[in-house]
């Protein structure tokens, strides 16, 4: 009998599989499904020039949180870490149907038609706004309309960091989505006057020149999900349907659909919540309602790969955000042949489409249908009309999770009412990001060791 079993076999899932096995605990990892990995889910596409490289959800991973670089360390395989570029070079945000570039440099910023004037100024006023007088949540747009005006947040912030999350601006807290910002605010009083602190401050961090900013790798992020798989040693199951959980006297019965059953002491959630919800009904009743409060929405991707010539654009644009007051079937289109020139031959553009956020029934078309809207909204937006080479499309129904206003609060209540020896942990709760999940996996089995 496994002292602990995982349920889920995505990244946070493996993530804390690992930790169990450094610390000398038995488990084992239960995974619904036919493969490992969850939304880290790479596919190689033969092509006659090479091969394209395509990552469905996250193709990098940011180093400034450090979990997945330690963790790519503890499996030996930093060396084969490669810097995916910069992530926000030759961006664009599509304003009234025309794409406008985001302005990083202050002389862009001055002469770009993406904000008004008096828009400009109030942008320019942030280092005297007041920072925040305590520490309670807010939405992401409160917390940009507060230090950069409204018309940052509808023109400028909103999109890229709505595009970011997959979400409303308005719901979304700031407190999961982007923590760091309000850590600068309270620490500096304001965000221009932290990004001068950290460039010049005496309290300047330092970074380390062999980590680069952002890690991917080579053959996709998939490749840290088959190292985990190869050097994990627990009993590691696919295709594993859980029919219902019982309490037992030294601990939890797992009911299987293939009609065995497993035994432990404790049960790990890697799941997302609302999985975890309609397994904890019988032994956590009160949890499990809780839990379904998470809302879950609809997420894609696919990317066309063309002919290099027939996917030209008049501007370089690495990508582009789709606000959803623009009302289009997809929300945001990156150009990975750009910004990732080895993904693919050079004969070859590869565009990687995001959709679901605007549209969530897109989620659910066929492949043909995907086909069809997607290239409609390409040829509209940017002028590519010609057909696709291949497409490779990946769909998550009711899986990406939406964290409102508050939603740390009630998740320390979800945990409080958790039975003894059953944990929730992953994207659901605590951060989307690949080490946001890393972070989770660990310090969720350093509170299961504590109890021991």
């Amino acid at each position: 009998m496994p002292k602990v079993i995982v349920i889920g076999g995505g990244i946070t899932g493996l993530s804390a599989a690992w930790a169990l096995q450094k610390a000398g605990v038995d488990y084992a990892l239960l995974e619904k499904s036919s493969r490992w990995g969850g939304k880290v889910h790479t596919e190689i596409v033969e092509l006659p020039e090479g091969k394209a490289v395509i990552d469905g959800g996250p193709e990098s991973f940011l180093t400034r949180k450090t979990a997945a670089w330690d963790l790519a360390g503890e499996l030996g395989m930093q060396d084969q870490v490669v810097d995916p570029g910069g992530e926000t070079r030759h961006m664009y945000i599509l304003d009234g149907g025309t794409p406008v570039e985001v302005p990083l440099a202050p002389f862009k910023f001055i002469k770009s038609p993406i904000m008004s004037g008096r828009g400009k100024l109030r942008m320019l006023t942030e280092p005297f706004q007041p920072p925040k007088g305590d520490d309670g949540d807010e939405s992401l747009a409160d917390f940009v309309t507060r230090r950069l005006g409204r018309e940052a947040l509808d023109k400028f912030m909103g999109p890229i960091l709505g595009g970011i999350y997959n979400t409303d601006p308005e719901r979304q807290s700031i407190l999961v989505s982007s923590p760091v910002m309000r850590e600068m605010e309270a620490e500096y009083g304001g965000l221009v006057k932290a990004v001068l602190g950290r460039m010049f401050g005496k309290n300047k961090p330092k970074r380390d020149p062999n980590r680069p900013r952002f890690g991917a790798f080579a053959n996709g992020l998939e490749e840290m999900v088959t190292a985990l798989v190869e050097q994990l040693h627990g009993d590691l199951r696919l295709n594993v349907d859980i029919q219902s959980i019982e309490k037992t006297v030294d601990g939890y019965q797992l009911n299987l659909a293939s009609g065995e059953s497993i035994a432990a002491a404790g049960i790990i959630f890697a799941s997302p919540a609302n999985t975890a919800a309609a397994l904890l009904t019988d032994v956590a009743p009160d949890a499990a309602r809780k839990l379904a409060t998470i809302s879950h929405e609809n997420i894609g991707t696919v990317t066309f790969i063309y002919k290099a010539e027939d996917a030209q654009t008049t501007e370089r644009i690495h990508g582009l955000m789709i606000p959803r007051r623009e009302k289009r079937a997809i929300d945001a289109v990156v150009f990975t042949s750009l910004k990732m020139p080895t993904r693919s031959p050079q004969e070859y553009s590869m565009l990687r489409v995001f959709f679901g956020g605007s549209r969530p029934d897109v989620v659910e078309m066929s492949d043909d249908e995907l086909r069809e809207t997607v290239k409609a909204e390409l040829d509209t937006l940017l002028g590519i009309s010609a057909e696709p080479v291949q497409i490779v499309p990946f769909r998550w129904l009711e899986s990406f999770p939406q964290a409102d206003v508050g939603h740390l609060a009630k998740v320390d209540q979800i945990e409080a009412t958790l039975p003894k020896g059953i944990y929730v942990t992953g994207s659901s709760y605590r951060g989307i990001g690949v080490p946001d999940c890393v972070q989770q996996a660990n310090d969720t089995v350093e509170k299961y060791i504590a109890t021991m």
